[in-house]
């Protein structure tokens, strides 16, 4: 059986108007173009949908029973079009994003305020983790995309540069090399230090001795998790490092960031997204929507 949509549409037009000339009107065809729809319709069916006379047209046995099912069909097709239709316009959807805690907390939220001021129908959720599992939710499908610091590219996935964020010292409002205009590396390593994961704590070392190789880091500590460490650092345990985005959570714990020299150490944040998958407009629309945001702050 092959019937098509323009057949039920002529059908469904003709039982609305009970006349095959308003209905040629309405679906803007000539009267034999209808006629002709309609009569393959009837074949396809093997039944008589309408009978006509030279007054009028209404609905055969047959045809009024098939009626309702031809208007439902029409409307279901018609309901899926304009709802994908809304996706693709942006005016609805669902995202999902893996990020990393520093940055889930710092930047996230404001990003996320302003997105859903502009695409309110989109529903973005959330994903907060450590940086080590935020390329896995996005290759096993269980995130859009993910924000986390730059890595060597896993295989099966593309990595963009979304923002540069810079390392700075984190130490005691109190502590002596608050107080300096000026602090390098070399003195920061004379107190003990709070190492973050193995992955921070690696390529933090790699920077600095690439710098010299009189730049040993020697962790006294090594925690999981950023709160951790601030929290050590406030009770006298030794200095940390941290991205400049994690200054907002320093206060509350009396602690502050130092602009650190000799060397100056960036880290870049990437964007992470699965080869072979196309993001949807709502994913794409936030992910571009971080872009400029980003773009717009340098």
């Amino acid at each position: 059986m092959n019937i098509t949509i323009k057949q039920l549409r002529a059908f469904v037009n003709v039982a609305n108007a009970g006349s095959f000339t308003e209905a040629a009107k309405r679906m803007h065809v000539t009267q034999s173009a209808l006629s002709l729809l309609l009569r393959e319709l009837e074949s396809e069916l093997d039944f008589r949908l309408l009978d006509r006379n030279s007054r009028n047209t209404q609905l055969s046995v047959m045809g009024a029973e098939f009626y309702p099912l031809a208007v439902k069909v029409l409307d279901d097709l018609d309901n899926a079009v304009h709802s994908t239709l809304q996706l693709h316009d942006r005016q609805r959807g669902g995202v999902r994003v893996a990020c990393t805690l520093l940055y889930s907390q710092a930047l996230m939220p404001e990003i996320l305020a302003m997105f859903g001021q502009r695409y309110p129908g989109i529903d973005v959720r959330m994903l907060d983790m450590p940086n080590e599992q935020v390329l896995v939710r996005v290759l096993n499908d269980e995130a859009d995309f993910g924000i986390a610091p730059q890595r060597p590219t896993p295989a099966g996935m593309r990595q963009e540069r979304l923002f540069q964020d810079r390392i700075q010292l984190i130490c005691p409002s109190t502590h002596p090399l608050a107080r300096k205009k000026r602090v390098t590396w070399k003195q920061a390593l004379d107190y003990p230090f709070i190492s973050l994961p193995l992955d921070f704590t690696v390529r933090l070392q790699a920077d600095l001795r690439a710098w010299s190789e009189s730049l040993v880091l020697e962790p006294a500590h090594s925690v999981s998790y950023l709160t951790t460490a601030i929290g050590m650092v406030k009770w006298g345990h030794g200095l940390t490092a941290l991205p400049s985005y994690s200054t907002p959570l320093l206060s509350s714990y009396g602690v502050t960031g130092i602009a650190v020299q000799d060397p100056v150490i960036h880290r870049q944040i990437s964007i992470f997204t699965k080869k072979g998958r196309s993001l949807s407009p709502a994913a794409q629309s936030l992910k571009q929507f971080l872009s400029d945001f980003m773009a717009d702050r340098k």
